[in-house]
This record gives structure tokens, sequence and C-alpha cells, in this order.
């Protein structure tokens, strides 16, 4: 059985005769090995060899061996090379103990291979490198783990950790040792299948176990292997343990995925998640976990964007879908805001589920509209008007306010192309206007800075804003607590625009929703954080709140969500059903009986109050 620490979600369908490897053991089993010295082939550097529990693990070697004898067999690394890790064993059967081992070149200059030594060829080893084009430094500490997995083969993991990652910067590779001249298998081994690994700066932990059995009975070995991703760092908060199973079966043209176990992983962590949502003292914990869960997705599956784990030998990048599991994790998000008595955050995380990759059932949409609707009573228009005004709407990625806002005397102003134009809700009067300092572009208070854009980096991790200083500094990027939205594919050099709407810039920073998040920038860029609370920060014509700063407003599918010290209601009209989402630049009177938005570049006003 396999166990960890925190948040542990194995996945339906694991079995239990096949017992996956783990990295580590939960306290109160046996402690795991670690040999912390340095070793003599570069400073800082440490390698461990983990107890495995089900499995075999390596030995590690005296630092600076070249010549060593392991259980009873006599090993000579390679010229210019130094063993690090080993494991001797009868591998193919022939009752003569072969090895395999983890070898290093004694100046540390690159990673290190994995030696393959057969019985009957102990002074000529077999050795696998890994691919070039991967992550190195000075500053960097190298790492290796080698477990035997099965009866004739080894999983084996070779890389660096670094400050600042530059590309993937670890190769996992499973070595089979197949049999001498047996079958057309080379005398050597073989590569059975292997990938590279990334970990950017405050990454969550991802974790990579392996098995190999004969999981359909006909005699070949099949693959399986156990994901894991744990915690993570700023700007993101730390995450959960949460895992997902892979499998392919052996054919005689190659693997074959068994997608049904995936499937039922990311099933597992949806119902999981769910469960906690309808508890009131759990549901905190559920946005978290379907963060992390998503983290996973996103870290293994080649449809996710910016995977981590890139398949390099034997199968091509891993293509999930699992679209109704994805949906199902919005769904319990959703329904934890709920139940926290949030309906803003509730409407935001419903969007998700609908959001490809995502692909929710129309009972599910209506029954997390229906919880919505239940801290946020349905109140139905009784009028919305279309203006001849047309709002000025602008392109390109750079973040702007809205065209429209409302007066603290209940009017509604909309800008033009032409200009500015006073439109009175009621009677639907419209005429020039004047006199309002409106700008575009958002800009803060003091005018030294400039929103210019918020993008996806095509790391995996979190989306970042930029600012363009007045004073023609380098622009500056401030990473944000936001991960990229699911299935996005990077284009460009600077990767893939989010989507924003700017809230307010005050004394106290930014406010802004990014991918339907709300954040807070701090005013000298230093950090930013999810935002709980508004800030008490003058409004902006063209922002989502009221002219008094009290009341906002967000679209969603369930329909406009306001909220403001007369509470929270969805606000829906006949002639706007099947459009809420697609309503832009929203806006909300003080008293909230009036509200008005842009659809496909046409501006209306609608009357909700007495």
């Amino acid at each position: 059985m396999l166990l960890g620490t925190g948040l542990a979600l194995s996945a339906a369908g694991c079995r239990d005769e096949h017992p996956f490897v783990p990295y580590s053991i939960e306290a109160g089993g046996p402690a795991a090995v670690l040999d912390a010295s340095a070793d003599a082939t570069g400073p800082g550097a440490v390698d461990a060899a983990v107890l495995p529990g089900e499995g075999v693990s390596a030995t590690v070697a005296p630092p600076g061996t070249a010549e060593w004898t392991l259980d009873g067999v006599t090993l000579e690394a390679p010229a210019g090379q130094v063993f690090v890790l080993g494991i001797v064993a009868d591998f193919d059967g022939d009752g003569a103990k072969d090895a395999f081992a983890v070898v290093r070149p004694t100046d540390g200059s690159d990673w290190g291979q994995i030696a393959f030594f057969r019985a009957s060829s102990l002074a000529t080893p077999t050795l696998f490198a890994p691919p070039v084009g991967l992550t190195s430094g000075s500053v960097c500490t190298r790492t290796a783990r080698l477990l035997r997995i099965g009866a004739r083969s080894v999983l084996g993991e070779v890389g660096v950790t670094c400050p600042a990652a530059t590309g993937p910067d670890r190769w996992l590779v499973l070595l089979d040792a197949g049999k001498p001249r047996d079958g057309g298998v080379e005398s050597g081994g073989r590569v059975q299948f292997a990938a590279t690994i990334a970990d950017p700066p405050g990454a969550p932990t991802l974790s990579v176990d392996a098995e190999v059995t004969d999981r359909d009975s006909d005699g070949l070995d099949d693959l399986a292997l156990h994901v894991a991703l744990e915690g993570g760092g700023a700007p993101l908060e730390p995450g959960p343990r949460v895992v997902a199973d892979f499998a392919w079966l052996q054919r005689h043209a190659g693997l074959s995925r068994e997608r049904g176990l995936t499937e039922a992983s990311f099933d597992a962590m949806a119902t999981l998640a769910a469960t906690r949502a309808a508890r009131a003292r759990d549901a905190p914990t559920v946005p978290i976990l379907v963060r992390q869960a998503r983290a996973l997705w996103r870290a293994m599956c080649g449809d996710g964007g910016a995977a981590r784990f890139v398949p390099v030998t034997a199968t091509g990048e891993i293509v999930c879908g699992m679209g109704q599991s994805l949906a199902a994790l919005a769904v319990a998000e959703s329904r934890a805001y709920v139940t926290m008595g949030d309906p803003v955050h509730a409407g935001l995380a419903l969007e998700r589920a609908q959001r490809a990759p995502a692909v929710a059932t129309a009972g599910q949409l209506a029954e997390g509209q229906r919880q919505i609707t239940q801290i946020a009573p349905v109140l139905t228009a009784r009028g919305v008007r279309a203006l001849a005004a047309v709002p000025a709407v602008r392109r390109g990625h750079e973040p702007a306010w809205g065209s429209l806002a409302f007066e603290t005397s209940g009017k509604l102003l909309v800008r033009t192309a032409a200009g500015l134009v006073r439109v009175d809700p009621e009677p639907g009067d419209e005429a020039a206007a004047s006199g309002v300092d409106w700008k575009d572009p958002v800009t803060s208070p003091d005018g030294s800075l400039v929103w210019i854009e918020a993008y996806d980096p095509c790391d995996g991790l979190s989306l970042r804003a930029t600012f363009a200083p007045s004073s023609g500094d380098d622009v500056r990027d401030v990473a944000l607590p936001v991960a990229p939205p699911l299935g996005g594919r990077c284009i460009g050099s600077r990767g893939a625009s989010a989507r924003v709407v700017p809230i307010a810039w005050g004394a106290g920073g930014l406010e802004a929703f990014v991918e339907g998040e709300p954040v807070l920038i701090a005013s000298d860029l230093g950090h930013a954080s999810l935002l709980a609370s508004y800030l008490d920060e003058p409004s902006h014509p063209g922002s989502p709140r009221s002219p008094d700063g009290k009341t906002y407003v967000v679209a969603s599918r369930v329909g406009l969500i306001v909220r403001g010290p007369g509470g929270a209601h969805v606000l829906r009209a006949k002639a706007l059903d099947g459009t809420y989402s697609e309503q832009e630049g929203c806006v909300v009177s003080d008293d909230a009986t009036h509200a008005a938005c842009v659809h496909d570049g046409k501006a209306w006003v609608g009357a909700w109050g007495p």
C-alpha cells in the first residue's frame, strides 16, 4: 500500500495486488534511508536511496568509487566516471547476478547515466544517457534515484535541482534487462519508457513511481505510472497531495494507453471535493484541492497547455481529455463557495465547468445554478432597453476600463468614439455629456505606472502581470496567484494573453479579476495575492463597482450576480437569457436597481428595482 503525508487521493481502480513503489513512507512506518554526505564530484550534491517498502531500492556508493564490490559482484565504472547508486540482482533470469547503476563523471560535468552490467559481460556495460538540452549549471545540485520495479526492470531518475530551471531538469526512465539474445532483445537491455520532467521554481513537487505487471493477463508486462503532486510555493498557495494513475498495456506493436484508470483517478478527486463542499467545516479546503487537481492534470497532460511531464520514448504526449471529470471538479468548487455564502466566487467557478476542455452536463449546470440562487435570489428585470449610443470597445490585449459607468445620480455614461453620452435609464433619454475624467488605460493614481498586460508565461505554474513605468525604466513583471486556464496553447514570444477586468487602483494597490479570480497587486508591485474583500478605494469609471464602491456586479452563466449592502441577487431578464456569460463591461448603480452591460458591441441598460 502506498502511503503519504497530507491529503492522499489514491486513484479508484488501483489494484492492491500490484503495489506501486513510493518515494516515502508515512510517519509510523519504516524511516526513509537518506545519504546526506557530500558527493566528492561536486559541492552540495546529495543522492538518496529511498526505502520503497514493496520494492528494492538502490545502494548508495561510497563517494568517488570507480571500482565497487556490491553483493559479491565487482563492478568497474566506465573510464572517467564513478558510481552513485547500484542494484545487483538476477534481472534476466539466467541464474547469475546482473547490475544496474547510476554513474557520473568524476568532474561532475553532467547529470550522469544509467549503466546495465549483464553477468556475462560485466566489463562492457551498456550506458543509457539522458537526452540533450536539459537544465544544467554550476549552482545546480545533482540528484539520482534507482529502484527495482518487477523482476526484470528498474526505474531510474537522474537530474538536477536548480534555483531557476531553464527547461526539463529530470530524466525518468524505465529499463528492462530482458534476456540475453532472446527473442531479439538486445543483450544490453532496453528502454521501456522515458520522459523528461520540468520543475519551475515554486511549482508543487511532482513525483512519479512505476509498476510493471501483466495487468491484462496476456503474458506481456504492462506499465503503470503513479503520479503525485504536493505543496508548492509563492505566488500560489501550497496544495494538498493529489495522486493519479496512468497506464499502458503492452502490445506487440507497442504500448497502448488505458485511459479508464486516469479518468477514475480524477473522478475520485471530484467525488472527494463534492463531499467536502457540502460541509461547512470542510468547504474552505475545496478550492485549493480543486486547483491542485487541475495542476496535476496540467502537469501530466499534453492537452493541458504546458505539461511538466513529457514522454520522450515509447509513447507520444499524454492526451488526457477527461472533460467530464474537470467539470465535476469545477461544480464541486462552486458548491463549496455556496456553502461559504459567496455567490460571486460560486458563479465564477461554475463558469470553469463549461470552459473547454471541461464539459459539463446540462444537469450539472442546472444544479449548480439552483444552488447559487439559494443564496442569491433571482430578480427578474421589469425592463431592458437597448441604447443608441455605441460604446467604444478597446481592442488588443492591454487591460482597459470598460465603456459604461453609472453616476451617483443613477444616470448611465457611455464612452463612445465621438465622446461621452449620458443616458437616463428610465425614460431612455440620451444626450452628450462632458466634464468626466475617464482615461482608457489602467494607470496608477500618481500616473507612474500603466498596466499593459496579463499573460501566461507557459511555465505551467502561474500567470503574470506586466507594468510599464512612465519614467522609461524597464517594464516590471509580477507573478499572480492565478493558474493558467486549462487547455490553453501558448503562442508567441510572451505566451498567451489572460482575460482581465480592472476593479480599482488606489493607495492599497490594484484590484482586478484575472481569469475569473479576484486579485490584489501591491502598489509597489512587490507581490500579488488573492483578494478576499474589496478595499475602500475610489471607484473608477468603467469599473464593475458602483460609484460609491459598495456594490459590484459579475457576469456569469447563472445571470448577473450583484452583491452589496442589500445582499446578493442574481439579475435576469428574458431578453438576456442565454447570453449572461457573454456580457462584458457590466456596471451597477449604487442602489443596485439598475445594471448595464455590452454585448456583441452594443450597450443595454436594465431596471430591477421598484
